[in-house]
């Protein structure tokens, strides 16, 4: 695309962005509570607490008369008749609401502070209603008795060191709409046997994984692009695992590869398959005992890392056929002019800017859902 579409799509952008996108953007805001402040407080009768800036309630923690399997309330009622709703949590809970073993989280709550369950020993399920967009720092974290969680689709993120320490945790499921995974997110959840990485996810970031001891199916969808240092370091319980051609990048650290923990290794890793024939990495290992093979295509980086390191770092190539021919870039001016009527103007960037919008609303629009483009890449 020439130098002057992309100064007129930029131009239109930014129009939207001063004008006609400010009252979208400022709904996102309102409902990610990010814009309340606190004024006044109170306990309910059922025990939870919470605080209101008159239009809308947090829930901040809740006596310890809550217990057993309970519901976040959607709304409180205050003392002048009026019903506002719980559109936040925050923390509070881990002094008095040690009872709780199962937790709902409504539809109405979209914003969750950091640390706002960890240390809930006793919680063993979490059931969200809704959705949420974000899960937060430490959200989750040291809930040691914690078994399963549902979570919504529509979550974009799961923060650093979410669940980690949730040694219990055996049953969770990621949404296809996930695109972020914190640094320690599921760390040391000992009981976790099987993950699925959705398409969606751009990274898996260091140490996501580490010390899953019981992690042993674990599926990397393509879409991924980059696993970091020890992500999936001591999970003794893997013994293959397949690296799909979208991940172009592991592990690039002198001393830690995806697998390794401060010295200590995956013990059972026996192979790992490298779809990406230009894939970089760094410090793939087996043992004299246990040998790692390393499966790739002829002439790719797997095949050259083997040659040159296969009797020091005791790894062994195989071949899993011929480099693929390099696939075709595809031309993206097309969605530029994203409603195809071959001029670029403030349409095309008014279309560009509602399915971003509806992205960050946890929605899954497709192209030619909003353009009605009869080219784009998925119309029917």
């Amino acid at each position: 695309m020439n130098k002057k579409a992309l100064i007129s799509v930029s131009l239109a952008a930014g129009m939207l962005l001063g004008i006609g996108a400010a009252p979208a953007i400022s709904r996102i805001e309102n409902r990610q509570g990010l814009v309340a402040v606190a004024a006044t407080s109170g306990t309910t009768t059922e025990g939870w607490k919470f605080s209101t800036d008159g239009t809308s309630c947090t829930i901040t923690g809740a006596e310890n008369t809550v217990q057993g399997d309970v519901a976040i309330p959607a709304s409180i009622q205050m003392e002048d008749g009026t019903v506002l709703p719980v559109t936040k949590i925050s923390g509070g809970f881990r002094s008095n609401a040690k009872y709780i073993t199962g937790l709902t989280i409504p539809a109405s709550v979209n914003l969750i502070d950091n640390y706002a369950f960890k240390g809930l020993n006793n919680l063993t399920s979490v059931k969200f209603e809704g959705k949420i967009l974000v899960l937060n720092e430490d959200t989750f974290a040291d809930c040691t008795s914690l078994e399963s969680v549902t979570l919504p689709e529509g979550l974009m993120e799961i923060g650093t060191s979410c669940f980690a320490g949730c040694t219990r945790l055996n049953n969770i499921k990621l949404p296809s709409t996930l695109s972020t995974i914190g640094s320690k997110a599921f760390a040391s959840c000992e009981s976790l046997t099987s993950i699925t990485i959705p398409a969606k996810v751009t990274e898996i970031t260091g140490e996501a994984f580490k010390r899953c001891k019981a992690l042993k199916n674990v599926t990397i969808e393509n879409g991924v692009k980059t696993i970091g240092f020890a992500s999936f370091g001591a999970c003794d319980s893997i013994e293959e695992i397949t690296i799909p051609k979208s991940v172009n990048t592991i592990s690039i650290s002198n001393s830690y590869c995806m697998f390794s923990d401060w010295g200590n290794y995956a013990a059972n890793i026996k192979s790992v398959t490298i779809e990406n024939p230009d894939c970089e990495f760094w410090l793939f290992q087996g043992t004299e005992e246990k040998p790692l093979t390393i499966y790739g295509y002829e002439g790719s980086t797997a095949q050259k890392y083997c040659e040159k390191n296969g009797e020091r770092m005791h790894v062994v190539f195989k071949s899993i056929g011929e480099k693929p021919a390099p696939e075709p870039v595809q031309d993206t001016g097309l969605f530029c002019d994203a409603n195809g009527n071959g001029e670029i103007d403030v349409a095309d960037a008014q279309f560009v800017l509602t399915y971003y919008v509806e992205q960050m609303a946890g929605n899954s629009p497709s192209w030619y859902e909003i353009t009605k483009n009869p080219k784009a890449p998925d119309a029917p």
